[in-house]
């Protein structure tokens, strides 16, 4: 008799074992799939599942991050399955609140499997787009709550029992945990590669050591200590540089034990060199539980390098006398070198007391405002700004420095401090003031010279050009002041000088300029008219001063002076015209009986005058151009022995009608009427080739020749000169090239590119009328000169006192600078004593010979002048 199968317990039995060994194999094989991390793993495991559980199909789905939805991650499809091929759009992802059924059951971990009929209708209309009538919902379940769910669909309806339904839901606990611990070791994956690319950018060396002092982990390496291969797994002893295992060893018991950073500076013994690193001990726990050491070795090389350098340089810096500072963007000193606190006269321990202060506390009030200009002036610009001003000091005193100020921007421009060097030029400035005083004021009466009164003219011109004023110039001449000279001496004419200057400058108006021009000559500048009649009031108080009674050597005199007056634009178009109405105004005073004055505007004869003065410059262009002017030869002198040393080369004109022409009217007037170029290589030609009979004749003197304006502004002039030399058969070395310092000093820059172009030709470059100019210490330091010839209006003076000590501080400066010196005008024995107690190389004047012949030069080039000195 068959027994009944539906009740045959050993069945059931049987049933249920073989279920259980169907899911065993389903879960080894499973576990295989899982370990491939890929998709292709994912993808075999919902195929096994699939299988085990009878399913037609089976699906995996992660929610999004807010657990809203669910999206479609892999799907194995049973190729024989009535389902439908391909995957509907609303399957792929799944909106929570569209299928609340599924949502809720999912929300509280719990599996959903129902029957198509036993689904709502939403459930419903989504499971019939692809055939399924039965469905099983399993959660992925992280910590208790859901992170997706596997889906298992039929074609078929499906009875699964309970213990099917725990088994799947092992399975896919098992299949949650998998994912989750992929999830994790990819993160820590992240995590790691991150620290090694962090660690890799900032270049340091990171290892982790265990309480054996083994190193066990190796993020990153450093090129002068073992490479990673070589550290990993070996003791620190053994493996690293003595000076750094020494250190660790020491460091790690403490860290290990006090759980407590640390951080020490090694040094390491390298073939490159030493290495300078900051190690960084830091605990960790290790996974068994062990605590650890982290170490960083960070490689401060090029810090300490750099380190040492600054502290030399600031080393250097405090040995300088100059004073380095450093202001904030508003003006406060921040910091400073030790030499500020000689700047300031104070004791170095009370600098800190000038910290914080603003520079402006100690700027002289009359500086202010220039500081204020060169700190705006640094807001504008990258350049150094250099400022002159009083530096206060600590006990009332002041004193000149030189501050050299550059702004430090930040990367986008804005001014972040302002540093300076501040340097004690105090004995410079000094010593240019009276540079300027020399240049610029008459020695004698301290008014303002002709190269002073030149500037302001000019000024005054513009400004009446501009303002639509007049200017008015006069020319003042002491009468008789050759006989009181010549009656009562040089020092008696020179206080009656001074006495007439200060008495006539007491009559000016504010804005007015009393200059002296030469000898017992005066100019009145008056810019600024716009009514002539005051003019003529002036005129009148300063012919009244200048006859107030002036006592001299006990004795009293009532000097008169004759006075021309021109007016510009009326009587001239410029300075030059303006000068020279008003010294023919002047000599028309004069003439008319002196103790007088006239105005250009009132004298209707004067035209005549200028007739003979054409007639004269007429006559001097023939005699240029026919070459009737002579050639006459002064001889310079050594002021030790006596021996001509040189002959200076100078014009001479005897003119047919008015005999022997003086060179200081003919020279200007062929300034003026533009044949000193002319006139100079007259010059040139013969005493070019008068040199060359001398040297023929076994003579070795060199020849001395003055280079005007014109022919120094010549581009071709040095090449010319050289041709010359070349014509006479003779050398750049055998001639000195004379060039007044005012035409020196005419548009600098270029005539300094020219003496230089003839300083490497070979030519020796004499300084003439030295003193007249106006040359700062940097100019005359710059000039490619090898001799100044000190101006005879010197030599004149040292008869007195202040005349003795201008000499002396010229010639001081010219020997200082390394400069040979020539004093002109020397006209008597005195005289030449004097210089030669100064050290004076050279000497030129009457005393020794005037402008000679060249047949009388050179009997004195062969005899020399020793009985003179």
């Amino acid at each position: 008799m068959q027994r009944n199968v539906l009740s045959d317990p050993d069945f059931e039995l049987r049933s249920e074992l073989g279920l259980l060994q169907t899911y065993f194999e389903a879960f080894d094989s499973m576990v295989a799939a899982l370990l491939d991390t890929g998709r292709e793993g994912m993808l075999d495991a919902l195929h096994i599942l699939a299988e085990a559980s009878k399913s037609s199909a089976a699906c995996f789905y992660l929610n999004t991050p807010d657990n809203q939805a669910a999206h479609l991650v892999s799907a194995w499809r049973d190729p024989d399955t009535r389902l439908a091929d391909f995957t509907p759009d609303p399957c792929r992802s799944l909106d929570y609140s569209a299928y609340p059924l599924l949502a809720d059951t999912l929300a509280v971990g719990m599996v959903l499997s129902k029957s198509l009929l036993e689904l709502p209708l939403a459930e419903q209309m989504l499971m019939a787009q692809i055939g399924v009538r039965q469905l099983l919902c399993i959660p992925l379940l992280e910590k208790g709550e859901p992170f997706g769910f596997l889906c298992f669909l039929n074609d078929t309806e499906v009875q699964r029992s309970r213990s099917e339904l725990r088994l799947l839901a092992m399975l896919s606990n098992h299949v949650a945990q998998a994912l989750v611990k992929q999830r994790v070791e990819q993160e820590l994956m992240c995590n790691q590669q991150r620290l090694r690319a962090l660690v890799g950018v900032l270049q340091d060396m990171v290892f982790e050591c265990n309480q054996q002092g083994v190193i066990i982990s190796v993020w990153s390496g450093h090129p002068d200590l073992p490479s990673a291969e070589m550290l990993q797994g070996r003791a620190i002893i053994s493996v690293l540089p003595y000076e750094l295992a020494s250190e660790l060893v020491h460091y790690l018991p403490r860290i290990l034990k006090n759980k407590e950073s640390a951080q020490f500076n090694c040094t390491v013994q390298t073939p490159n060199g030493p290495v300078y690193l900051l190690i960084r001990l830091q605990p960790v726990q290790a996974p068994n539980g062990q605590n650890h050491a982290v170490a960083l070795v960070h490689d401060v090389t090029v810090l300490m390098l750099e380190d040492a350098q600054r502290k030399t340089m600031l080393d250097t810096l405090n040995l300088l006398e100059e004073a380095v500072i450093d202001l904030s963007p508003t003006g406060e000193l921040v910091r400073t070198t030790p030499a500020w606190a000689k700047l300031r006269a104070l004791d170095l321990r009370e600098v800190a007391s000038d910290l914080g202060q603003p520079l402006f506390a100690w700027v002289h009030p009359n500086d202010g405002l220039a500081m204020v200009e060169a700190l705006s002036k640094i807001l504008k610009t990258t350049e150094p700004v250099t400022q002159r001003f009083r530096l206060v000091q600590a006990n009332g005193e002041h004193m000149w420095v030189e501050a050299r100020l550059i702004a430090h921007r930040t990367p986008d421009g804005l001014l972040s401090a302002i540093r300076g060097v501040l340097r004690d030029v105090t004995i410079t400035h000094l010593n240019e003031q009276h540079i300027t005083q020399l240049a610029l004021y008459d020695s004698l009466t301290k008014l303002p010279n002709r190269l002073m009164l030149d500037s302001e003219i000019h000024s005054a011109i513009d400004r009446a050009r501009v303002e639509n004023t007049k200017v008015a110039l006069g020319f003042i001449d002491l009468d008789h002041f050759k006989q009181i000279n010549d009656a009562f001496g040089h020092q008696i004419g020179d206080e009656l000088l001074v006495n007439v200057a200060r008495q006539l400058a007491g009559v000016l108006r504010e804005n007015d300029v009393l200059a002296r021009w030469g000898g017992d000559e005066f100019v009145i500048l008056m810019p600024d008219l716009t009514d002539l009649n005051v003019m003529r009031e002036l005129a009148d108080r300063l012919r009244t001063a200048a006859r107030q009674g002036v006592t001299i050597d006990g004795m009293e005199t009532q000097p008169t002076i004759s006075l021309g007056f021109a007016v510009f634009p009326d009587n001239a178009e410029s300075g030059e015209e303006l000068l020279s109405a008003a010294d023919h105004t002047m000599y028309h005073a004069k003439h008319t009986g002196r103790n007088n004055v006239c105005f250009y505007s009132d004298i209707v004869h004067l035209k005549a005058l200028g007739r003979e003065h054409v007639a004269i410059q007429s006559r001097l262009s023939t005699a240029i151009r026919n070459n009737r002017l002579q050639v006459f030869y002064q001889p310079i002198v050594d002021a030790r022995t006596g021996e001509v040393i040189s002959v200076e080369a100078l014009a001479r004109w005897q003119d047919e009608q008015s005999g022997w022409i003086s060179p200081e009217l003919f020279i200007p007037m062929a300034e003026k009427v533009g044949l000193i170029q002319e006139l100079s290589e007259l010059v040139i030609q013969q005493s070019f080739s008068k040199l060359r009979e001398w040297r023929d004749a076994g003579l070795t003197q060199k020849l001395m020749i003055n280079i005007s304006r014109s022919q120094l502004f010549q581009p071709q002039f040095v090449t010319q000169l050289n041709e010359r030399l070349m014509q006479h058969r003779l050398r750049a070395e055998d001639v000195i090239l004379e060039i007044t310092e005012s035409v020196a000093l005419t548009d600098y820059s270029r005539q300094l590119r020219h003496l230089r172009q003839l300083n490497a030709s070979g030519f020796e470059i004499a300084i003439d009328d030295f003193g007249t100019g106006y040359s700062s210490l940097s100019q005359l330091h710059e000039m490619p000169a090898q001799m100044i010839k000190i101006d005879v209006s010197f030599a004149l003076r040292l008869h007195t006192e202040d005349g003795r000590r201008i000499m002396q501080a010229i010639v001081q400066l010219g020997l200082g600078l390394g400069l040979e010196i020539v004093v002109e005008g020397v006209e008597n024995l005195e005289t030449a004593r004097f210089l030669q107690g100064l050290g004076v190389q050279r000497m030129q004047g009457f005393y020794f010979s005037e402008a000679v012949p060249s047949g009388v030069a050179e009997l004195w080039m062969r005899l020399g002048l020793q009985a003179k000195i």
